[in-house]
C-alpha cells in the first residue's frame, strides 16, 4: 500500500475543506468478504462513501462533490458511527436521491448496523433497540424494492432482518448450479433454520 497526497473533498453545503485518505497503489491480499455484501481490505482501505463535514456537520456522498489534491498525506477514512448513519439517514430522507446513491446510503446503514450488532467474530456486541430494528428492516426492504440484485443476496438480506421463512423460500425457489454460490446458499439456509441473523464471513 502507498499513500499519496490526500484527496480534499469540498463541501456542497459549506464549501469546507476535508482530507482523506488516497492511494498510490494497493491491493486485495487478505482480505475479507462477508454476506451482508462488506468487504475489508488492509491494503487496500477506502474511506466511507458518506462523508460527514468537520465544519458545518452535514452529510454528503463523496464521488458526487468537487476535490482537489492535497499537499501531504492523509490517513482519514471519515468513517462514521452507527449514530452519525443514523443522522445522514434523516438529512438524505428529506433529500431526491438517485438510485445509485440511495442503494449506497440503505447499504451501508446495513452494514454499519450489523458491525454494532450482528456481525460474525466480533467479541462485543451491542443490542439494539427495537427502532433500530425497526429502522433496519426498513433500509432492507426498500433496498429490495429499487435493487436488481441476485436471489442470493435477497435471501441473505431477509435473513438479517429475521424474516427466515421469506429467506428460505427465495433459496427453496432457486436452483444454484455454481458449486461456490451453492455453498453460500446452504450457510444462509443453515442459519436461517436455527433463526440467525448475523453477517458471516465467505469463505
Amino acid at each position: 500500500m502507498l499513500p499519496a497526497n490526500a484527496l480534499i473533498l469540498i463541501c456542497p453545503y459549506c464549501k469546507g475543506e476535508k482530507p482523506v485518505l488516497q492511494l498510490m497503489s494497493g491491493n486485495t491480499f487478505g482480505g475479507t468478504q462477508w454476506s451482508d455484501l462488506k468487504s475489508e481490505y488492509p491494503m487496500l482501505p477506502r474511506p466511507s462513501v458518506i462523508q460527514k463535514c468537520p465544519h458545518c456537520g452535514k452529510y454528503y456522498f463523496a464521488q458526487n462533490v468537487e476535490t482537489k489534491e492535497g499537499d501531504d498525506c492523509s490517513g482519514d477514512l471519515g468513517e462514521l458511527t452507527f449514530e452519525q448513519v443514523k443522522e445522514a439517514l434523516t438529512q438524505f430522507d428529506k433529500d431526491w436521491l438517485s438510485i445509485d446513491d440511495e442503494i449506497e446510503l440503505r447499504l451501508l446503514f446495513v452494514h454499519i448496523y450489523n458491525d454494532t450488532f450482528q456481525r460474525e467474530q466480533v467479541s462485543v456486541k451491542e443490542t439494539p433497540t427495537s427502532e433500530d430494528k425497526n429502522l433496519l428492516e426498513k433500509q432492507v426492504l426498500r433496498l429490495l424494492q429499487i435493487w436488481k440484485t441476485e436471489p442470493l443476496v435477497k435471501a441473505e438480506l431477509y435473513r438479517e432482518i429475521g424474516d427466515f421463512s421469506q429467506c428460505i423460500q427465495i433459496l427453496d425457489s432457486q436452483g444454484e448450479d455454481d458449486p461456490f454460490k451453492r455453498k453460500i446458499a446452504n450457510k444462509i439456509k443453515e442459519l436461517a433454520a436455527n433463526r440467525e441473523r448475523y453477517a458471516f464471513i465467505i469463505e
